[in-house]
């Protein structure tokens, strides 16, 4: 795990990995077995439970908010121009 997490942080290549680590194959084979078990999901979703709980709050969000901007485009386009309803803004979300 430690392997994973240096190759996380660091951004380093896989067979690049220091030699204090067990051997590259080893760790890529335990990271993809994990990944395509949704074992890291499964933690991070236990942690944000977790961390929800001590601060006080409810396990999971009662709700959810999301918000679009309008992005002006090129003159050159003309497929799939809009307005944005309140803005007034020609362009795309």
């Amino acid at each position: 795990m430690n392997a994973i997490l240096y190759i996380n942080k660091t951004g380093c290549q896989w067979r690049m990995l220091p030699s204090d680590f067990a051997p590259w194959q080893t760790v890529y084979y335990y990271f993809r077995k994990w990944k395509l078990g949704g074992v890291f999901e499964e933690v991070m979703d236990a942690l944000h439970s977790l961390i929800r709980k001590q601060a006080g709050r409810e396990e999971s969000p009662s709700l959810g908010i999301m918000d679009s901007r309008s992005v002006k485009t090129s003159h050159h386009v003309d497929s799939d121009r809009g307005i944005d309803g309140n803005k007034k803004t020609k362009g795309r979300k």
